[in-house]
């Protein structure tokens, strides 16, 4: 027996294995005839593989022709303790089960490539006092695994661990030129690096809208704190006292202030931080303890700036608002501005123009974060802004239009309709213009725009006339009109044209609503009129609130369905990766074929329900070298549905019809060799004679295993018998799936032919007459196998040169072969596999539906039918050129047919699992696996992610934060923002019981005018905080690499939290109302009769 093999030599070794039998080798070397004599053992794998034990000897030599030998007694067999245990760096196989050797042996050694070397361990002085003196010039690879305290490397920071890691590579190879210092934990480093900041970055976005939020609560909190004390400020003036004197008056009161909150708030942020390690989120990191903190100069720098900001804020306002007199102050009491100073100088759409372009750029950019390679990707700042400035915008607009809204319901002015008539129709006009001037120019657009300028004067007239009988007409003659502009070009969903015309379509229903409520007004009841009065005549009194409760709501909405959408994301992309309950996957250094009987042992683990196998492997479209590579994966179209995680938007039929589209055709039925057959026996007869042609033909057994099974040598022209017996140690039942004709040859051969074939059969050697396995009488049921991209090879029948009976089969064939086999094969499908395409793949390659291809598998051509294509799979990347789905049985039978020299096997299994068995199903998968690389559970990966405090405990505490600032911020605010109502209108409110409104109709009017400001601040607040997720999400969703996620988010909005919020804010919303009603209720008039309320 001739194989490769190597001496290794690992210290400690005894004391990490268990002796099937005999002992340790020692550390005697004798000297032989040929060259020293030691002793070494093997593993029990190796011992299993070679044959050899205790007792036995190996003969080593560096090659054939060298006469020095290294003689090795066999002393023992060893089986580690523990295969996972870091001894053996978590992966005894790579010692004990060593896969087969790259380098190609000697010219005159002839061993099967891949035969795994004998692998044997020796003492140290048998390494050094034999093997070394045998080959003094030889060179051995010297390796030191050194293990670290893990607990003492926590003590240390990135940055000391980076330098003292650096200065052992450098001591290391001061005192060994040449050494190479190998360590996960520079890779460790850089992973946590890169997984913090790509965590951090969502955490970031919600911090900046958390910030502005505070700060606008801050803004409006003085702002109304300055508008109480303008009458005083106002009287003060009037008595001579100066700015200055102003100046220092609130900069002393807001010193005070900022100073004590500057110092108290780094502590009062410190408890807090250490706190949160009671929480939940943190119970499994901290085993309930405190969170670790340290004094740090950063918060008190943070709390310093953040103080000096708030006295600015403070001071500044209240100073520049003092410039007003007395009378002044009485007259502008009298007479609010009905337009904001931001309206004044359009500063709401130069921010409506400044966030179109930063969410411009998002879009075109696709998130937030920019550059290449790590150390060059960094935050854009400017895109956090992009939440902020959406809802600042939607809650400025709204103040805009708010007015015109009122005043359209109140019956009082139709410029809100106005406005949405102008609008669309200028934008349908300008759309048409340039539709079509771009698609040929023509001049088709002429009485397109002009119906749409017939419409917009008929409108106008409309408008202008107070004749019922004129606005009726007005009425039908724009609705006939604008019918007309819908029904000639009629827009898609997804067209520009979509939205104006939707907004055209409305304006005579609401100029007919515009009617029925100015008729409806008279019908109001007084707190009804008089709330729409209030709104409609002072707009600015709600901008504060309305703002506020804009971006609270938003950052809300924000922070749940972020969080929610991420959560999902993380589970979803566990589900997607493992594709089942478990996966078994080969590695680069342990790849596996699951035969049979290594399915069934996982099979038989208890808690396990189902196990289907899968192949998985990379190929080619076109030139194995230059065509577009791809990837394929091939499962059990049966059991696969019913193992599997799969999402309805993958595509769009479920899993269950996608499986089933895999297993479409012909189901075309094996030929079964009787059990018993001895002979495998063909009439061939070829048109010319090909000395160095051989007939094959390929059987399979009942596990799967393909055999070649060679015929011989092709005879001369006429009909000659050829035969092989049938080999033994396969598994009955078996079957004929493969008929061939090889070459010794690799590509194209410059021969081509025809070959006759007829009466397939097998014989038996008990006496039985032989059995016809394919006459060729019937319908012709081969396919010819694919020989190239553009194959000419045909097979048929005839009948002009038949052996026996009326028909032959014919076999025509060109020069192309594929790795020297020609010839045709049983199709299960009865045709080109099947296949499932990705989207991306069909686009790449240019494919369609009910296309057929010849790809390049595993050096292989495998023939497949496009039937219909998905876009996206578990599993399977479907970005880049994209993959293939194909039936694991159809696959295998096509790519084994081909060669024997190495047949493809699963090298995948998808498991499923009973619920509450997972922990045990690991622990016995791990067994079974010769690596735990190759063990991909979903409850463990699911498990890392609920413990991991950069993805779930982080982004929790900060959305528990962020509600804690929504109750706080939204109800100190609607309790400021009534509490001015109440002292600004309590003469109001007292003039108007005089008149004669009860408490119950003061109540309907509060409640008509407040609470509905509130509400609609809300429902803007949740529409923009949706709009607002849904644009940020897609642009945060990016990996560790900083790649799009796989698959896609479904935005999921966390309504356990928001719920709540929602609830309690409509509680404190409405017991606020209540107690201000009734504190305004409670006017005495005497007071208001002597003037001493204002």
């Amino acid at each position: 027996l001739v194989a490769r093999g190597y001496f290794q030599q690992i210290s400690s070794l005894n004391d990490h294995v268990t002796w099937r039998s005999g002992r340790m080798a020692s550390d005697d070397v004798a000297l032989g005839p040929n060259g020293p004599r030691l002793e070494g053992v093997v593993s029990t794998y190796t011992a299993s593989a070679f044959g050899i034990g205790p007792g036995d000897q190996v003969v080593f030599a560096s090659s054939i022709s060298d006469p020095t030998r290294v003689t090795v007694d066999i002393v023992g067999v060893l089986e580690p303790n523990d295969k996972h245990e870091e001894f053996w760096l978590r992966n005894a196989n790579s010692f004990l089960a060593p896969l087969p050797l790259n380098e190609p042996p000697d010219p005159d050694v002839r061993i099967d490539p891949e035969d795994p070397p004998l692998a044997l361990f020796t003492s140290y002085e048998g390494m050094v006092g034999g093997v070394a003196e045998a080959y003094p010039g030889s060179l051995i690879n010297s390796d030191w695994y050194i293990f670290v305290d893990k607990q003492g490397l926590l003590s240390w920071s990135k940055e000391k661990t980076r330098n003292r890691l650096g200065g052992f590579e450098a001591d290391v190879t001061d005192a060994m030129k040449g050494a190479a210092v190998l360590t996960g934990i520079e890779k460790l480093l850089d992973d946590l690096e890169r997984r913090s900041f790509f965590a951090s970055v969502p955490l970031l976005l919600l911090l900046v809208v958390m910030v502005i939020t505070v700060l606008y609560y801050v803004s409006m909190l003085i702002s109304y704190l300055i508008r109480s004390r303008e009458y005083d400020v106002a009287l003060l003036r009037s008595r001579g006292v100066t700015t200055w004197h102003l100046v220092r008056l609130y900069a002393l009161e807001g010193v005070a202030l900022a100073l004590i909150a500057s110092v108290i708030a780094p502590f009062l942020a410190m408890g807090a931080v250490a706190s949160a390690g009671k929480l939940g989120y943190f119970s499994d990191i901290t085993n309930g303890a405190l969170l670790p903190v340290s004094l740090h100069w950063m918060p008190f720098a943070v709390a310093a700036l953040t103080g000096l900001l708030a006295l600015a804020m403070y001071v500044v306002p209240a100073v520049v608002g003092a410039q007003t007199g007395l009378v002044a102050h009485k007259l502008q009491s009298s007479r609010p501005p009905s337009v904001p100073f931001f309206q004044r100088f359009h500063l709401d759409i130069g921010l409506l123009v400044v966030g179109g372009l930063v969410f411009w750029e998002l879009r075109s950019r696709g998130q937030v974060i920019s550059g290449g390679l790590f150390s060059d990707i960094q935050v854009n700042e400017a895109l956090l802004f992009a939440p902020v400035l959406l809802l600042t915008v939607v809650a400025l607009l709204f103040t805009r239009f708010f007015p015109l809204f009122v005043r359209f319901f109140s019956g009082e002015s139709l410029a809100i309709v106005h406005l949405l008539a102008g609008t669309s129709l200028a934008i349908l006009a300008q759309t048409v213009i340039v539709r079509e001037f771009g698609i040929n120019a023509s001049l088709e657009w002429v009485w397109e725009v002009a119906l749409i300028g017939v419409i917009a004067a008929v409108y106008y007239w409309t408008s202008r006339t107070e004749r019922n009988l004129n606005r009726t007409a007005g009425l039908a003659a724009q609705g006939g009109l604008i019918a007309l502009l819908i029904y000639a070009d009629t827009p898609a969903s997804d067209d520009i044209f979509y939205v104006p015309t939707i907004a055209v379509g409305l304006l005579v229903p609401l100029q007919i609503l515009f009617i029925m409520l100015t008729k409806l007004n008279r019908t109001f009841p007084v707190w009804a009129s008089m709330a729409i009065w209030h709104m409609a005549r002072n707009p600015l009194r709600y901008s504060w609130l309305v703002l506020l409760l804009v971006m609270v709501t938003g950052l809300g909405v924000l922070a749940t369905t972020v969080g929610g959408t991420l959560d999902r994301s993380y589970e979803e992309r566990i589900f997607f990766e493992v594709g089942a309950d478990l996966r078994v996957t080969g590695t680069r250094t342990s790849p596996v074929a699951f035969n049979e009987h290594l399915t069934t042992s996982y099979s038989e683990i208890p808690g396990v329900t189902s196990v289907s196998k899968a192949y998985r492997a990379g190929g080619n479209v076109g030139n194995a070298y230059v065509g577009n590579s791809f990837s394929l994966l091939a499962v059990e179209a049966a059991k696969f549905p019913y193992i599997s995680w799969y999402r309805d938007d993958f595509s769009s039929q479920p899993l269950t019809g996608i499986m089933r589209t895999l297993q479409s055709g012909v189901n075309a039925e094996t030929i079964d060799i009787p059990e018993g057959a001895q002979k495998l026996s063909v009439w061939a007869n070829a048109k010319e004679f090909y000395p160095n042609m051989f007939m094959r033909m390929v059987i399979q057994d009942s596990e799967g295993t393909p055999k070649t099974v060679s015929l011989g040598r092709m005879q001369p022209p006429g009909w000659a018998l050829l035969d092989a017996d049938i080999p033994d140690g396969l598994m009955w039942p078996l079957s004929l799936i493969s008929v061939q004709i090889f070459e010794p040859i690799f590509g194209p051969s410059n021969r081509t032919g025809t070959l006759l074939l007829d009466n397939i059969h097998v014989e038996f050697n008990d006496g039985r007459e032989p059995q016809i396995l394919d006459d060729f009488e019937g319908n012709n049921e081969w396919i010819p196998l694919a020989t190239s991209m553009i194959s000419t090879d045909t097979v048929g029948i005839t009948k002009q040169a038949q052996h026996g009976g009326r028909q032959a089969g014919v076999f025509s064939f060109g020069v192309d072969t594929d790795q020297g086999v020609r010839g045709f094969y049983r199709s299960p499908s009865g045709g080109p596999i099947p296949a499932v395409a990705s989207a991306s793949f069909a686009r790449t390659n240019g494919v369609e539906v009910g296309q057929s291809i010849i790809v390049n598998m595993t050096g292989r051509l495998l023939p497949v039918r496009i039937m219909d294509t998905v876009d996206y799979f578990p599993t399977m990347n479907p970005t880049e050129n994209g993959f293939l789905l194909v039936d694991l049985d159809n696959a295998l039978r096509y790519l084994n047919s081909i060669t024997s020299v190495s047949k493809v096997w699963p090298n995948e299994l998808f498991v499923s699992e009973n619920p509450g068995s997972e922990e045990e199903v690991r622990r016995l998968a791990k067994r079974l696996a010769p690596s735990n690389d190759m063990i991909q559970d979903r409850a463990a990966l699911l498990e890392s992610i609920r413990l991991d405090p950069l993805i779930t405990a982080g982004w929790k505490a900060m959305a528990l934060l962020a509600m804690g600032v929504i109750l706080f911020a939204a109800s100190l605010g609607y309790v400021t923002y009534l509490l001015s109502f109440s002292a600004q209108s309590s003469s109001e409110m007292g003039f108007l019981q005089v008149l004669g409104m009860s408490k119950r109709q003061m109540g309907w009017l509060l409640g008509a005018e407040h609470l509905a400001v509130a509400a609609l601040g809300l429902v803007i607040g949740t529409l923009a905080g949706f709009a607002m997720s849904n644009m940020m999400v897609s642009a945060l969703a990016v990996t560790e690499d900083g790649e799009p996620v796989a698959p896609p988010l479904i935005l999921t909005t966390n309504w356990a939290i928001m719920g709540p919020i929602y609830f309690a804010l409509v509680v404190i919303f409405t017991g606020a109302l209540i107690w201000t009603a009734r504190a305004t209720s409670s006017v005495e008039l005497n007071e208001l009769s002597r003037g001493e309320r204002g």
